[in-house]
């Protein structure tokens, strides 16, 4: 009876264990202040709170929890940098990824979402709540299909440069007339961000008008619609 008893003490004990380690494996980041607001002054209000501000960078250091902040002077890691062997960017410092607590440096390439479509998710997460936007939000394959573009939309394309396939992601953050601008990161430059520009992927530089969208190619369109 008394090793039996003992036996059970410590499968208890391994229990709370365990569920104390599963649960500090969990993803702790939450904000519904932005939810269901799909406006530029909505955005603008992520980018002030996040410091995501046109020029800088959405990096973090290694091995800290992530507040998915910009950095004004650090152009990380990315692996594009590290396969041409950059060495502008500072050490330690990698690209954020969606959604993890935090980046290791033993292997910065592992968990979440990276570069622009990470940040895509971001975006996308704090508008919805939808930690997998790209996945879960209505979606569309074309312009006409998606009956023009809304604010708050994420625009996603696939396309090749000298015989390499890429994917680039963006968020509509404004449209004025004819004139569509985004909100994203390109991690062709370090996760550089940009905020008021047009769709940026390497086949369409500054893309900008529904016209020049349309044409892009393999061409998705995910929009938050809140249920009703």
């Amino acid at each position: 009876m008394k090793l039996f008893r003992l036996v059970a003490a410590h499968l208890c004990l391994c229990c709370v264990l365990l569920t104390v380690c599963v649960a500090s494996s969990e993803f702790l980041f939450s904000d519904d202040r932005f939810r269901g607001n799909m406006t530029t002054d909505n955005l603008d209000a992520i980018i002030n709170e996040y410091e995501l501000f046109d020029g800088w960078y959405w990096t973090t250091r290694s091995g800290v929890v992530q507040t998915f902040h910009g950095c004004p002077d650090s152009p990380g890691w990315t692996s594009s940098a590290e396969a041409s062997g950059r060495k502008d960017y500072l050490k330690g410092w990698y690209g954020c990824r969606w959604p993890v607590n935090s980046v290791m440096e033993t292997a910065p390439g592992r968990g979440g979402y990276a570069e622009c479509f990470g940040f895509a998710q971001f975006i996308g997460y704090l508008l919805s709540g939808e930690i997998n936007p790209q996945g879960n939000w209505d979606f569309y394959y074309s312009v006409e299909a998606s009956g023009g573009l809304r604010v708050g939309d994420i625009v996603r394309s696939e396309y090749t440069k000298k015989g390499h396939f890429y994917q680039h992601s963006a968020v509509v953050y404004a449209i004025n007339g004819e004139e569509i601008l985004f909100l994203q990161v390109s991690g062709s430059a370090c996760n550089r961000i940009s905020v008021g520009r047009g769709f940026r992927g390497v086949n369409a530089t500054e893309a900008d008008s529904l016209e020049e969208i349309s044409d892009l190619h393999w061409l998705k369109i995910s929009r938050y619609n809140p249920p009703e």
